[in-house]
């Protein structure tokens, strides 16, 4: 009798287990549950960057130092949106980058994998010193430089920004004096790079493959442009709001 009661106890609990198995609902691939138990098991895969500026332009006669103050860097995916990778100020002497042929960084900082299509320059302010020891504020356009590109970050491997910056491109003399800096920026981004950085900030790139390279420019209006710069000849003027007219060329 003991014997048919165990039996009967180990069906019923087998027939209660299989009816569970098949009513249970499994969790669907793209749900919540499914992401937070893939979440729990895999870390988030993340690349090194290097963001780095320089200035190749050749010097311009009347003019010792061109500072240039950047005070954060941002990248965008259509994935993930805006991300700040720095919110260090850094200020950056053109000419004397130019004089040396070095670059010197901006960023460096591990972010999320993937495919980023623009970088964002806040750029906070330029002072421009003559030969004679005077030092005057440039008028920029717009502080923010937004450049569309094509950064690739590889998951534990180094990638690399560098921003190169024609001052002899970028500045212009207003009428009365005025400086205005309105940039012209060659960069170039890499992935899978060699980069390394010294204890001066000196960035130096090697290898890897070149995923972007091309010059913009920034127009009076504060907008981007590809393979854009204003014309050396155009004449240039800031009205009594602070607003950068173009009012024909020098004769």
């Amino acid at each position: 009798m003991n014997k048919t009661i165990g039996i009967i106890i180990v069906v019923a609990v087998l027939v209660i287990g299989g009816i569970y198995l098949l009513t249970r609902t499994p969790s669907a691939p793209g749900s919540e549950e499914a992401l937070s138990e893939q979440n729990q098991n895999q870390a988030v895969a993340e690349g090194r960057v290097v963001f780095s500026v320089t200035d190749a332009a050749a010097n311009l006669s009347t003019i010792s130092e061109i500072n240039m103050m950047v005070k954060s860097v941002e990248v965008h995916s259509s994935a993930s949106g805006w991300m700040t990778v720095s919110t260090t100020p850094r200020v950056y002497n053109l000419l004397v980058l130019n004089a040396e042929n070095r670059s010197e960084l901006l960023a460096d900082a591990n972010i999320k994998a993937g495919t980023y299509d623009q970088i964002r320059l806040m750029v906070d302010s330029i002072s421009v010193k003559t030969k004679t020891g005077a030092v005057k504020e440039a008028k920029l356009p717009s502080g923010e430089l937004k450049i569309n590109t094509r950064l690739v970050v590889n998951a534990n491997e180094t990638s690399s920004a560098n921003f190169d910056f024609l001052a002899d491109k970028s500045l212009h003399v207003t009428g009365n004096g005025s400086y205005i800096f309105a940039p012209v920026v060659k960069f170039e981004t890499r992935s899978s790079a060699d980069v390394s950085v010294s204890v001066d900030s000196t960035v130096k790139i090697t290898g890897g493959r070149s995923d972007d390279q091309n010059t913009v420019g920034m127009d009076v209006d504060g907008t981007i442009k590809l393979n854009f710069q204003i014309s050396g000849n155009q004449k240039l003027n800031i009205d009594g709001n602070g607003i950068i007219k173009l009012e024909g060329l020098l004769q």
